[in-house]
Formats: structure tokens, C-alpha cells, sequence
């Protein structure tokens, strides 16, 4: 027998759907007829529920893995760990391409092989966000991944500069760019398990100092010891002394960084299936916010892969700019991005965190304009400072925003599946970018700004339907109470 709610409900005859209005609040009161109304619906004679997107909905958020306030010796290790990867990554980013370009000037097969880092994403994140979430060893959960990872990575910066051919290039890149995957696959559940939501803004803008810092070391000090070096010694032994220093980082800022991380044991919300890949994808898939914020994500990166992935030959190429230059103007990007951090972080506290990411596309669409009229340093520092002020932003809601909504005990599980998303944007960024500047520009590097400003249009009308729902009810706590 179904229940007295839907018995009593009025059908519109042409529909099967129930009429609202006055016989239904005659049948069963003001109350009854709002809670029905706002939290399902009848399809054809049957409840169905209103997606997550709705406003009308009210969504109970997932309890968090913890309340305890993290320690600050807690937030100064994660900030290490995330300087170390991230000084690793701007040295992919930054002169990773120009290393490749001595062996081939083909852009399309500069971005493939490039596109290595992201792919080896789906398989490495995937995994080590599943195994952590099941295992524990005595350094910890995550932590054990960077003591392993990170003096791998070291070593194949150290026999970069070495390589005498291209196919030992692309060898090094591709296990460089394999553990570097490990060590984020292991990083990115770490805010929610060890961080509380009231703590999380900030712990994330104090993060964000440590990866821009990175950014900041490999384009301020690097580069210009790449020039230097290059001016010294030629084309011989090329970028030696930042490949140098990375590994150097990589082994005191990530790996003995991991020995004092001091994780604690979480368990699981409910027992644990028996994964499958479908179940995998059920895990994910069944939640509508966090598939929404998947999309988002892709197109952050793919938006963002399309520009950081090719400025460097962009400046150097066809703006011809010395290392140094491009290092000095383009550099402010993580600079203001370091500055606004921290105020940032404060200020998303108080903002819904889907309008910041909003207004971080529209910042980029400004960026894209400037860069594309960009001839001279201080134009690609302008670019760069709406590079680096919407990046902050749309990386510190998004990554925020997501931790809502994991489920303790999938929490690596669910984040890695989250970053697969940033691994196809990168992926397709490189490979498509690359084919496209090749093939149909004629190697015109100033293309990457138009396909941004394109994606940054894409991305403002899918964040349409994401919901800041902690903003949403700290929103309603501070209404004045109704009658």
C-alpha cells in the first residue's frame, strides 16, 4: 500500500503529475504541502528526487572525518610536501619544453610527450588514492607514498640534464612524471582527512603559499641560473643546475617532510564493497555535485594546460624573450597568486564559493585578452598577474568546495577520481593545443590565448548549477527568524 501522501495528492488528468495550489494545501496543510514540494516530486505515480543542482533541495552534507584543529606543525608539513611536487611541476612546466625542443621543434610531439604527466594521472592517482584508503603503515597512510615517490623523481632530475637523445628524454620523463603522480595521488585527500571544514579555507590558502613558492623558486632563481649556465657552458649539460635543484628539494621537502606528518587512522563511514570498476565509477557518478565539479575541473585545467602549457614557447619563440625574462615577467603569476593566497583564503569563508569561481573565469577571459596583444615583458606580467589572482581562486573554491562532499573512508578514492577530471584537461590541453599550433597555425604560439578565452565562456555556464551548500546554510543561519 503506498503511503497516505500520495493517495491523497490531486493528479493533473494530461500528465499523471500532482496539481499544487489550494487543494493541496486543503488536503494536507501549508507544512506538508512545502515539504512535499520542496524535497521530491511525483513522476508518472512515482517519488523521484530533485536533483542536487536544485536550489529548491536542502542537501545533508557527508559527516567530516574529523572536528580536531590540525596542529600548525601539520599545516607547515603539508605546505612542504605540496612545495616540493609543485617545484617539481614548474620545472615541468617551465623547462621540461625547452629541454625538449634541443631534440625536436615539433609542438605537436613537444605536447605528447608533455602529455605523459597527465595520463600516467589516470593510472597512478587512481590507485594510490584506493590502496591508502585500505591500508595504514607505521609512517602513515599517505605519507608512506612520499618517502617511496620522491627519491625517484630525484634521481631522474639529477640524469636529465645527462640525456644525449630524445628517446632517453622521453624515458626519464616518463618515470619522473609516474611518481610525481604518486606523490599527488597521495597529497590530495590529506585537507579533508586531517583538516575540519572550519579550518579547511585557511589550511588550503597556507598550502597554496608552499605550491606558489615553488612556482616562485623555479622562475625567479632557476630560470635565470638556466640563462646564466647556458651562457657558460652552451647548450651542453642544459638546465643542469635547476634539474640539480630539484632533486635537491624534492628529497628534503617531500620525502623527510613525510617522516613528521603524523597521520591518524580514519574508519570508514560504512564497510567497505568490494571495489570493481563499475563500482568505482558508481562512487562518483551517483553523486550529481561531485560529477558537476568533475566537469568544472576539467575545464580549469584544459583551460589552464591551453595557456601555462605552451607561454614558455610562446615567449621564447615569438616574443623572443631570453629564460630570464620570460622568468621575470611571467613569474609574478605565482607571485600574486602567493600574495592573494592568504586573503583569499579569509575571504572565502564569507563568499559562496561557486560565485569565486565565477568571477576567477571572468579574470581569466581579461587574462586572455591581455596576453594575446602581449610584444613586450611588462604586457606578459600583466597577463601573468590575472593568470596567478585566478588561479588562487578558482584552485582554493574548487578544491574547498569539494571536500563537502567525499565520503569518509572513499576520501583518497573520490579525490583521486576528482583529479582525473584535471588529468583529462591537461591531457587533451597538451595534445590538442599542440596539434592545433602545429597542424592548423603554422606554429603561432598566440593562439592558446583565444582557445582560453573560448573555455572560460564554457566553464562560467557550468558553473551555473554548482551549489555552495555550507554557504547556503551559514545564508539561512543568519536570517532573521521568520514568523
Amino acid at each position: 500500500m503506498s503511503p497516505p501522501s500520495c493517495q491523497a495528492l490531486p493528479t493533473d488528468t494530461s500528465t499523471g503529475n500532482p496539481r499544487s495550489g489550494p487543494a493541496m494545501r486543503r488536503l494536507h496543510g501549508p507544512e506538508a504541502a512545502s515539504r512535499i514540494l520542496s524535497r521530491r516530486r511525483l513522476v508518472h505515480g512515482r517519488r523521484a528526487p530533485i536533483p542536487e543542482t536544485s536550489p529548491g533541495k536542502r542537501i545533508e552534507l557527508n559527516p567530516a572525518p574529523t572536528s580536531v584543529r590540525a596542529k600548525p606543525r601539520t599545516v607547515f608539513v603539508m605546505s612542504c610536501v605540496l612545495f616540493g611536487v609543485h617545484f617539481a611541476e614548474a620545472l615541468s612546466v617551465n623547462l621540461l619544453p625547452l629541454t625538449l625542443y634541443l631534440f625536436t621543434e615539433n609542438a605537436f610531439f613537444i605536447g605528447v610527450i608533455l602529455a605523459i604527466n597527465p595520463v600516467f594521472g589516470f593510472i597512478a592517482q587512481p590507485i594510490v588514492g584506493v590502496l591508502a584508503d585500505r591500508t595504514w603503515t607505521r609512517v602513515g597512510r599517505r605519507a608512506f607514498y612520499f618517502i617511496i615517490a620522491a627519491p625517484i623523481v630525484a634521481a631522474t632530475e639529477i640524469a636529465m640534464p645527462f640525456a644525449t637523445t630524445l628517446w632517453v628524454v622521453v624515458a626519464l620523463i616518463i618515470v619522473m612524471q609516474f611518481f610525481v603522480d604518486v606523490i599527488f595521488g597521495a597529497y590530495h585527500p590529506l585537507l579533508a582527512e586531517m583538516v575540519p571544514p572550519s579550518q579547511r579555507n585557511f589550511v588550503a590558502g597556507v598550502n597554496l603559499v608552499g605550491a606558489q613558492l615553488g612556482w616562485i623558486a623555479v622562475l625567479f632563481i632557476g630560470m635565470p641560473l638556466v640563462t646564466w649556465y647556458r651562457g657558460t657552458h652552451g647548450e651542453e649539460l642544459y638546465g643542469l643546475p635547476l634539474y640539480f635543484m630539484a632533486a635537491g628539494v624534492m628529497l628534503t621537502f617531500v620525502m623527510l617532510a613525510a617522516f613528521v606528518l603524523k597521520e591518524k587512522r580514519l574508519d570508514p563511514v560504512k564497510p567497505r564493497a568490494r571495489l570493481t570498476p563499475r563500482q568505482y565509477v558508481r562512487d562518483f557518478v551517483d553523486h550529481p555535485m561531485l560529477l558537476r565539479l568533475g566537469f568544472v575541473n576539467l575545464l580549469r585545467s584544459l583551460q589552464r594546460t591551453a595557456i601555462a602549457g605552451f607561454v614558455a614557447l610562446y615567449a621564447t619563440k615569438m616574443l623572443l624573450f631570453e629564460e630570464a625574462e620570460f622568468g621575470q615577467s611571467w613569474g609574478y603569476m605565482p607571485f600574486i597568486a602567493l600574495v592573494f593566497a592568504m586573503p583569499v583564503a579569509f575571504a572565502m569563508k564569507r563568499l559562496n564559493r561557486q560565485q569565486a569561481m565565477i568571477l576567477a573565469f571572468t579574470v581569466m577571459l581579461v587574462c586572455s585578452a591581455i596576453g594575446y596583444v602581449a610584444d613586450t615583458p611588462s604586457m606578459l606580467l600583466l597577463a601573468a598577474l590575472c593568470f596567478g589572482l585566478a588561479d588562487v581562486m578558482a584552485a582554493m573554491a574548487h578544491k574547498t568546495l569539494c571536500t563537502d562532499y567525499f565520503l569518509q573512508g572513499m576520501i583518497g578514492q573520490q579525490s583521486t577520481t576528482m583529479n582525473i577530471f584535471y588529468g583529462v584537461g591537461r591531457t587533451v590541453g597538451l595534445v590538442l593545443v599542440g596539434a592545433s599550433i602545429n597542424y592548423v597555425f603554422d606554429n603561432d604560439y598566440s593562439v592558446i590565448w583565444p582557445i582560453a578565452a573560448v573555455l572560460a565562456v564554457i566553464g562560467i555556464v557550468a558553473l551555473f548549477g554548482v551549489r555552495d551548500v555550507r554557504h547556503e546554510e551559514r545564508t539561512r543561519e543568519r536570517a532573521p527568524a521568520r514568523a
